[in-house]
């Protein structure tokens, strides 16, 4: 588990957390303010033109839905002990890092064509609950990866090597202490569609 001075206990029910519509928590990302401790109810867009230029922080939060594709965050993005219903980061630039620690995803989790963390900005997966497959397929990571203590329980191609495309690592990534298969050599299958 991270050390963060907001950390609370997982979070078993929504109905524990006051509401905060999906627009109100875009708000408080935008004007570069963290959402902590909320029922984020939902879909909530992260979706501009091209670049977003604003941290986004979500921590202790259930979140209804996060769609976050085909952005390049030119800030951190950090998700920490959250629950996912839906979550997609299809081609998604994590330019300055992404922080995936102590959540748990509901469903398919797709990073699809993605990655991109420029050096001295880490990829870091750390102790997160995957529920449906995660899907790598054809990401490229520029800079330090560490993926741990994460359960991966429909699997992952993260080390597999879909269409023949592997992930491509250009620091040697530390990938340990995980349960499920990284292996895999599909993409996974969404149970229902997946975020438009």
């Amino acid at each position: 588990m991270l050390t963060d001075p907001h950390f609370m206990a997982p979070i078993s029910s929504p109905d524990l957390l006051p509401k905060l519509p999906a627009a109100a928590a875009l708000e408080w990302l935008q004007a570069g303010r963290p959402v902590r401790g909320y029922h984020i109810v939902g879909t909530l867009a992260l979706c501009e033109y091209q670049y977003i230029d604003y941290p986004v922080e979500i921590a202790n939060c259930w979140v209804d839905e996060l769609s976050g594709p085909a952005m390049s965050y030119r800030q951190p993005v950090r998700l920490l002990n959250s629950r996912f219903g839906r979550c997609e980061f299809l081609f998604a630039y994590f330019l300055q890092g992404l922080t995936m620690a102590d959540c748990t995803f509901d469903h398919y989790l797709d990073f699809h064509a993605g990655g991109h963390n420029k050096p001295g900005f880490q990829v870091l997966l750390q102790n997160n609950i995957f529920n449906g497959f995660v899907n790598f397929f054809d990401c490229w990571y520029e800079a330090e990866v560490q993926v741990e203590g994460n359960d991966f329980r429909q699997g992952s191609n993260l080390l597999g090597s879909p269409q023949g495309y592997p992930v491509e690592f250009d620091v040697s990534p530390i990938i340990q202490n995980n349960t499920g298969d990284l292996t895999r050599n599909d993409e996974g299958e969404a149970a229902e569609p997946t975020l438009q």
